[in-house]
C-alpha cells in the first residue's frame, strides 16, 4: 500500500490558495482514478483504490498545515514503518511556478508542514513532490502570499501543473522514484 499525501489547510476559505496544492493535487488523483475521500482516519481524509495496478491511500491531513505531522504520524504509526511506502506532496515557495521536484529525502527547505511531519517521525527520509509556486521574489513573510489564490491569468497553467504532479506520481507508481525523478525534475510548465 501506497500513501499519497496532499498538504494543505482544510476549510473552504483555503481552498484553491496556493498553499493547498498539495490537496489539489491529490484530490484531481482521485477524481481521476474513481477514489472517493471521505473516509475519516484519526486526522485525515482517506479514500482507497488502485493507482497503475497499485493499492493506494490518498491522504487530506484535516490538521492545519503547520501540524501536519500529527496526521502523517498517526498514518505511518497504524499503518506502515516502511517510509518508502510514503508520498507527501506540498508546494514549495523556493520552486519558480511551473516546476515540480520529486525528492526521496530531505531537509524541510523551510515548509511548515514537512517541517512538522519531520520533527514528529524523526526523520526526513520519505519522498515527497514539491510544486513550485513562486510567480514573484518574496522576502520577509511571506504567509499573505501563501494563503492567497493564483492570479487568474495563471489558472490554465495551474491545470497545467497539476497534471504535470500527477504524471509524476503516475510515473512514481510505475517505474519507480529515480525514473520518475529523471523524467520530471527539469520539466517546466510556462508561466504565460
Amino acid at each position: 500500500m501506497k500513501f499519497i499525501i496532499g498538504l494543505g489547510n482544510p476549510g473552504a476559505e483555503y481552498k484553491g490558495t496556493k498553499h493547498n496544492i498539495g490537496f489539489a493535487i491529490v484530490e484531481a488523483l482521485a477524481k481521476e482514478n474513481g477514489i472517493k475521500i471521505k473516509e475519516k482516519y484519526h486526522f485525515s481524509f482517506v479514500g482507497r483504490g488502485r493507482i497503475d495496478g497499485e493499492d493506494v491511500s490518498l491522504v487530506l491531513p484535516r490538521t492545519f498545515m503547520n501540524l501536519s505531522g500529527n496526521a502523517v504520524g498517526e498514518l505511518v504509526g497504524r499503518n506502515t514503518k516502511n517510509l518508502e511506502d510514503i508520498l507527501v506532496v506540498c508546494d514549495d515557495i523556493n520552486l519558480d511556478f511551473g516546476r515540480i521536484r520529486l525528492k526521496k529525502q530531505g531537509s524541510s527547505g523551510g515548509h511548515k508542514g514537512l517541517e512538522s511531519i519531520i520533527h514528529t517521525l524523526k526523520r526526513d527520509d520519505f519522498a515527497r513532490l514539491k510544486v513550485g509556486i513562486a510567480t514573484e521574489t518574496h522576502k520577509g513573510d511571506i504567509t499573505g502570499y501563501v494563503l492567497s489564490p493564483f492570479k487568474r491569468r495563471l489558472l490554465r497553467n495551474v491545470a497545467h501543473v497539476i497534471g504535470l504532479a500527477q504524471e509524476a506520481i503516475s510515473s512514481m507508481l510505475t517505474d519507480g522514484i529515480d525514473t520518475a525523478m529523471n523524467r520530471y525534475n527539469k520539466r517546466k510548465v510556462g508561466a504565460s
